[in-house]
């Protein structure tokens, strides 16, 4: 009996003497695995061989919207599915919504740190860091989303150059076109006087001290609670946000004016560009060219969901009369000439800009 046990206790221990030998064999190939007989790993995502036997490379994205957000579930993850199918999986997108690696103002520095590998983000959340890329929010220069994006596309050089040198800029576009969102009601361009907006960006907060209210800077996921809690009366921006960010339950009142698009970016670590191989940049370069359409119809799509939603509970719709808007301009319209002094003043060439915006607006006007 003794010598039944002796022999269990012998397999026992060459059964442990063997599966440590397999795991340190085990250990030691995934040590070389990187390429150079060492891990390979960068900030953010990871590098590691890849199905076709190149570098496997894979990005975290960080975005502040939330994860039911159509531009999450429709445009995002799509896009992310669609660069693993075109590279054969050697790039892989993973895709942190609602904030959950970096804060809004702080989502582009984590991206150029490399704590995170690509940033889809507002340049308004950072005001004064990227000033040509207000452009878009001038009053009345778009009348739909599409035009809006078609025309941001042909902005990227120049944004590239300028604004985003330390980066790799992927996409510049913008939301549904800006209204007059309000938890009260207005009639005539006086009473927005005295009136406390949220300001969607540096241009608006020009547009609304020169209509005698007063800008409130908060990011548009603080909103809900800002209007609630009547920390401010209301917010020019994208209708869209009534169902995305809830808005309906804290607003009453919707004027519309088609004013603006709220600039978007999506821009990546310029060193994880870099280690992504040719053919693949190249093919994700293609799948971002069809982003202006995409992002554009939409957002477009979204503005006649949000107002059908706004008149279904109750909200009170409206647009100020002709002559009301006439004065909107007259208060309005300078400030283009103030931004451009501006831009010219910083070595930026914001005539150029705004001349070629005003001309592409043009061109794509439908």
């Amino acid at each position: 009996m003794l010598r039944k046990k002796s022999y269990v206790t012998i397999l026992m221990l060459v059964l442990l003497i063997l599966s440590l030998v397999v795991a340190g064999c085990g250990n030691g190939g995934a040590a070389s695995s990187g390429g150079d007989g060492g891990s390979s790993e960068n900030a953010g995502g990871s590098e590691s061989t890849g199905s076709a036997g190149g570098q496997k490379v894979e990005l975290v994205m960080n975005h502040f919207m939330p994860a039911v957000h159509p531009m999450h579930v429709n445009v995002l993850e799509p896009f992310a599915a669609d660069v693993f199918e075109k590279t054969e999986g050697r790039v892989e997108i993973f895709i942190h919504a609602g904030n959950a690696l970096a804060a809004p103002g702080e989502t582009y520095d984590a991206m150029e740190q490399g704590i995170i590998d690509m940033a889809f983000t507002l340049p308004a959340y950072t005001p004064g860091r990227f000033p040509l890329s207000t452009i878009l929010e001038f009053p009345f220069m778009f009348s739909s989303s599409l035009q809006g994006n078609l025309t941001a596309r042909e902005l990227w050089p120049i944004l590239q150059e300028h604004d985003y040198k330390g980066s790799k800029l992927l996409w510049f576009g913008g939301s549904d076109l800006g209204h007059l969102l309000l938890s009260g009601s207005v009639e005539t361009v006086d009473d927005m006087a005295g009136l406390r907006l949220r300001s969607p960006g540096p241009v608006y907060n020009d547009v609304i001290e020169a209509l005698g209210a007063v800008p409130v800077t908060t990011p548009v996921s603080d909103l809900y609670d800002s209007i609630d809690r009547g920390i401010v009366d209301g917010t020019f921006m994208a209708p869209s946000g009534l169902i995305s960010f809830r808005l309906s339950e804290v607003v009453t009142d919707v004027v519309e004016l088609d004013l603006y698009i709220t600039p978007f970016i999506m821009a990546m670590n310029q060193a994880k560009w870099d280690s992504i191989a040719p053919q693949d940049q190249a093919a994700i370069e293609e799948l971002l060219q069809e982003f202006p359409e995409i992002v554009g119809n939409q957002y477009d799509y979204e503005i006649e969901h949000a107002m059908d939603h706004a008149h279904e509970v109750g909200i009170n719709v409206s647009t100020f009369s002709d002559a009301e808007l006439a004065k909107f301009h007259e208060i309005v319209d300078p400030l283009v000439e103030k931004w451009i002094a501006a831009m010219e003043a910083a070595g930026l060439p914001g005539q150029e800009a705004y001349d070629l915006a005003v001309q592409k607006a043009s061109e794509y006007e439908q």
